[in-house]
């Protein structure tokens, strides 16, 4: 059971309710507030509550907000979301606005609770709880900080609640000074935090050790890239890895998609999830701390509110994060991947049918001409037929998001080195073959299918062609199974494709099933023919320059952690948003004309001002020492 992370009325009762941008008329003091440990823990969820507030990862980060990018393109056609996307905003924009109050408040609400834990009234709280809970509020406050930095660049920085009407005109403080204020927390935090082993198995809703640890690492090589470029942090983001990756508490799930396929069944792997922000519930309940994962960033099922689940067409996966998958032994003539994780991000299916009775949906594959002009194909990563808390409802869920994972840090940990030894080491090479290995999974992978009666009466059509579907392999819940497409002609199986090969599966092949998915046509079968999976084939081979090292570490960032809203912040980073944008636009020249104005529009119109995010106008409006950032 994931921990409830329940609304907090408790600062609702302090009267400088909105952020920077409001002048508040009177001032509570805080101590009488928290007298025992029961309510300073309520305030700590206080701070964590905002990670998933509708500004932040319960809306708005998971869609128009994080995909101004190469990963994805916004396919909303209303304007007051697709500016979001495609750098079309002004000040003005109450998606941005929202977003800087929104942080703020997480940090107001952590600077009154670390006073609080001074509040000479919090009798009978130990030393270790309050330091405890000090570690956790310390951490969080410095991630706010960070998200603020990396999309505003310099910024106010309040390290106390507000006490009078003139704290809350605050000058911006230096981008470095803002750095090393968020360091400087984190480390202390992490002196203190448990290591995650001590939390348990369901603990990745709260801070630990080794999250401040990961989280620190991609700090400095935030630092050691744009705007800073303090290259001497690589070495402290690769300390910081190190450190982690040297407890041997986190691993690897041998299975990506189970990943996720466990986070929309409400469970948890925290060797890999090290951190997550946590929504519960299905609507249907008594919580309402539900979020849109797999609902706005996933497949398309406009109808599909009972089954599979309804699915907004909002993103649609780009060509650029698929041709990403094309290895070097990619055949042109054939589309299939070795590689698991591009079926599992990219779907090779949406749904379609159905009616308000929510009956009748049915899976839409991809024709092969479709497959091969990838421009059109909807993110997969969470998908709400894998939910097990039903029933579902439309808008909202209780899938969990990531922020941090071990895949994450074993290719920091692979950038740093690189970096710090003026090319890739063995230890480099080692750290991303971890990740390139697990995507192409073990034991053996289907590959082919023999078709052995070619049945009657089938129908021709994509929407008519029968289903095929192996069965199980030998890793739980049918994770990374092979799949393929069946073709008619003159009402028989004529042949099937496998497109994605599958894994885990045993020496014995597992049984083939056809299955007509509109009431016409039977009989036909066919068994799989299956090969050993070599775990060498995934390596990256050695002999590469300091330089193409990290080429291959930017383009692996996008398959491993594809929808994770780290992509934008990455090119950033790079120093390669704009270049990386205007590209998109050239590579979506050709694009079908339903979508080619979500790739052209984001390269026409971004601009070196985009690199950060307008300084809110009302904050301007309130905030007598606020400097608008350059080009706004």
């Amino acid at each position: 059971m994931k921990t409830k992370i329940l609304f907090l009325l408790l600062f609702a009762l302090i009267s400088c309710e909105s952020q920077l941008d409001t002048v508040p008329t009177n001032f509570v003091s805080t101590v009488n507030y928290f007298s025992n440990e029961d309510q300073l823990n309520k305030g700590l969820t206080g701070v964590y509550d905002l990670l998933g507030n509708s500004s932040l990862y319960g809306e708005q980060l998971l869609t128009y907000m994080s995909y101004s990018n190469d990963e994805a393109i916004f396919s909303f056609t209303t304007p007051t979301y697709l500016f979001r996307a495609n750098f079309g905003y002004a000040s003005n924009d109450a998606a941005i606005t929202k977003l800087w109050d929104t942080l703020y408040r997480g940090i107001k609400n952590a600077n009154i609770l670390l006073e609080a834990l001074d509040n000479p009234n919090a009798q009978g709280v130990s030393r270790s709880v309050k330091n405890d809970i000090k570690a956790q509020a310390l951490f969080l406050r410095a991630y706010y900080f960070f998200m603020l930095v990396d999309r505003w660049g310099a910024v106010p920085m309040p390290l106390s609640s507000v006490k009078s009407a003139y704290d809350v005109n605050l000058a911006s403080t230096p981008i470095a000074e803002v750095y090393a204020q968020i360091v400087n927390d984190m480390k202390e935090a992490e002196s203190i935090l448990p290591q995650a082993s001590k939390l348990g198995a369901n603990s990745s809703g709260r801070v630990s050790k080794n999250t401040a640890q990961g989280v620190l690492a991609r700090v400095c090589l935030s630092m050691a890239g744009f705007p800073l470029y303090d290259k001497s942090k690589y070495a402290e983001a690769l300390a910081w890895c190190t450190k982690l990756i040297e407890t041997g508490e986190n691993m690897l799930n041998p299975s990506y998609e189970d990943l996720f396929m466990k986070q929309a069944r409400d469970e948890y792997y925290i060797q890999e999830n090290m951190w997550e922000v946590e929504f519960y519930g299905n609507y249907q309940d008594s919580y309402t701390e539900g979020g849109y994962v797999g609902i706005r960033n996933g497949l398309k099922a406009g109808n599909g509110l009972e089954y599979p689940g309804y699915g907004y067409d909002f993103l649609r996966a780009s060509k650029t994060l698929w041709d990403k998958f094309q290895y070097a032994w990619f055949d042109a003539r054939d589309y299939y991947s070795k590689d698991l994780r591009r079926e599992r991000n990219i779907a090779a299916y949406y749904w379609e049918g159905g009616s308000t009775d929510n009956q009748n949906m049915y899976k839409i594959y991809q024709t092969r001409t479709k497959m091969e002009n990838r421009y059109t194909r909807w993110p997969a990563k969470w998908r709400r037929e894998e939910e097990t808390n039903l029933p579902r409802f439309k808008n909202g869920n209780g899938t969990n998001f990531p922020l941090l994972r071990y895949a994450d840090v074993l290719l920091m940990f692979a950038e740093a080195e690189n970096e710090v030894n003026n090319g890739p080491t063995q230890a480099a090479y080692d750290a991303f073959n971890q990740v390139r290995r697990r995507a192409y999974g073990t034991g053996y992978r289907v590959n082919s299918v023999t078709v052995k009666s070619k049945g009657s009466g089938y129908r021709t059509g994509n929407a008519n062609a029968p289903l095929v579907t192996f069965s199980e392999n030998s890793f739980s819940n049918g994770a990374s199974a092979a799949q393929a497409y069946s073709y008619i002609s003159g009402g028989q199986l004529s042949s099937v494709t496998v497109f994605n090969k599958g894994a885990f599966y045993t020496a014995t092949p597992p049984t083939v099933t056809i299955t007509s998915v509109d009431g016409f046509g039977s009989g036909a079968t066919a068994t799989a023919n299956v090969e050993p999976i070599n775990p060498e084939e995934a390596d990256l081979q050695p002999g590469l320059s300091k330089e193409e090292f990290l080429q291959e570490v930017m383009d692996e960032r996008a398959r491993e952690l594809a929808f994770e809203c780290l992509r934008s912040h990455d090119l950033r980073r790079w120093g390669t948003l704009i270049p990386t944008i205007q590209e998109l636009g050239a590579v979506g020249a050709d694009a079908p004309n339903s979508v080619i104005d979500f790739y052209l529009s984001p390269a026409a119109n971004i601009s070196e001002k985009h690199l950060y995010y307008p300084i809110p106008s009302s904050e301007m409006a309130t905030n007598a020492l606020m400097v608008q950032n350059p080009g706004w």
